[in-house]
């Protein structure tokens, strides 16, 4: 079910474009629902209009970005993802309609070659879609399970078993959040009267607070420079054998009578998301480094695959068969009886969020022929550099116990994650704050990767 929005969302926008960055996403169960708003009526409980939380448990009225991310109990396939999404809630005659899950992906469509994208925030907080919208919005589109067809007007039913798998019927909302930062202002104001929240989300409505929709040539707008990547929020709502949506319905700011807040409801063209990022950094930064500043990479982890810790490689050197160092440019070459030593930064506070394995990460391949062989994998000491301090052949450990398993390989050049979670796990143990790897070439063929200069430089990579 869940992958066909993939297809959808595909066919909506067009996205072929071969030189645009690569997308991932997150896949976050329905948590929670509260009359909360933490962005428009911070510390203000049972205040805004009833919304459906999804992601972190712990989103409230009072959540802040350190409360989100100190909340290690997520409902997200992404265990680095601590992020709070929520949307108003739905009715129609019939009852509540309470949302299974919600996929947010995080999209790079423009050329790589053009204005990097930077990296979210921690903290940002973000509103997409018009919360007194009464018509159409080119931001919020809708669609039916299995129409394969998106659409900015509100169906007034969604045919029961419409799926082609025979699925109950479902209705989809995605909302499309601007893509443009300020680049200072993480929280948006909105004042303290209702008066100035509601001129403050007019504004949101169109892009015009702490951030802004791209300019129709991809460039973002002069006050706000920083290009970030754009999330599109995809909230799945199941109608089971009811098809009807004539009646369909979404919360409002509530009004206070007779010492009460009574909720109200309205247009379905009210639709609207709201995100407060609590990605951990890291992940984030590989995202954006791996994921949204480059094209399609043979094997890459984009997509749903995105790490809860990642530590790019601080030094790398190559050593011929004869123990002489060769320069390094941005490709490491393994020829036959060759070494190359790879050291990393360990990554801190590894108890925050749990992963399953631990894997040396590189881009490279057989160059020689069509083969498949095996290089072999050691640790490494951790005492040279790649400037002053070179290491000599004897930095590569070469005992049994050294040995941390192998990178088999052919001949095609692309991203290879290789196991070496038992190392990890000992260096963890042992508190280290950096470690090494060699690899040894004893095939007889030629290996090449990418180095730390290169296009995608070696890493540890953990999920």
């Amino acid at each position: 079910m869940k992958l066909r929005i993939v297809i959808w969302i595909t066919l909506m926008l067009g996205v072929s474009i071969a030189h645009a960055g690569t997308s991932f996403n997150s896949d976050c169960n329905y948590s929670h629902t509260l009359a909360d708003d933490p962005i428009v009526y911070p510390g203000k409980p049972g205040e805004a209009m009833v919304h459906d939380f999804f992601a972190n448990p712990g989103t409230n009225a009072n959540s802040t970005y350190d409360s989100l991310s100190t909340n290690k109990a997520v409902n997200c396939d992404s265990t680095a993802d601590r992020s709070a999404y929520w949307v108003p809630q739905l009715k129609r005659a019939s009852g509540i309609v309470v949302p299974t899950y919600e996929k947010t992906y995080y999209k790079n469509d423009q050329p790589v070659d053009s204005a990097p994208v930077h990296a979210i925030p921690p903290g940002l907080q973000m509103l997409a879609g018009d919360h007194m919208g009464t018509a159409p919005n080119p931001h919020v589109n809708f669609i039916c399970m299995g129409t394969n067809k998106f659409t900015t007007t509100m169906p007034t039913s969604c045919p029961p078993n419409s799926a082609s798998t025979g699925e109950p019927s479902e209705l989809h909302i995605s909302v499309h959040f601007p893509d443009c930062w300020d680049g200072k202002t993480l929280k948006p104001i909105f004042g303290t009267s209702r008066t100035e929240r509601m001129n403050s989300l007019m504004k949101a409505a169109n892009g015009a607070l702490n951030v802004a929709y791209r300019n129709s040539d991809g460039t973002c707008p002069a006050n706000y420079p920083v290009k970030i990547p754009e999330l599109q929020m995809n909230v799945v709502y199941p109608l089971g054998n009811d098809p009807d949506l004539s009646t369909a319905q979404l919360s409002l700011d509530p009004i206070f009578q007779n010492g009460q807040w009574v909720p109200q409801w309205g247009s379905m063209y009210t639709a609207h998301g709201d995100f407060i990022n609590a990605w951990h950094a890291e992940s984030m930064q590989y995202i954006v480094d791996t994921c949204m500043n480059r094209g399609e990479v043979a094997g890459s982890t984009c997509s749903k695959n995105i790490p809860a810790y990642y530590s790019k490689t601080s030094a790398n050197v190559q050593l011929d068969s004869t123990g002489a160092v060769r320069p390094t440019g941005a490709t490491l070459v393994s020829a036959p009886g060759d070494v190359i030593l790879i050291k990393f930064p360990m990554p801190e506070n590894l108890n925050d969020y749990s992963y399953a394995a631990s894997y040396l990460q590189t881009l490279g391949g057989n160059v020689t022929d069509s083969s498949a062989v095996m290089l072999w994998i050691y640790s490494a000491t951790t005492d040279w550099d790649d400037t002053s301090n070179l290491p000599t052949a004897s930095a590569c450990r070469s005992s049994d116990s050294d040995y941390l398993g192998g990178i088999y390989a052919d001949n095609v050049q692309q991203v290879r994650n290789n196991d070496i979670s038992a190392y990890i796990a000992s260096q963890k143990q042992a508190g280290a704050k950096q470690i090494a790897i060699c690899i040894r070439n004893a095939t007889g063929k030629t290996f090449q990767f990418s180095s730390l200069q290169g296009s995608w430089a070696p890493g540890l990579y953990l999920k």
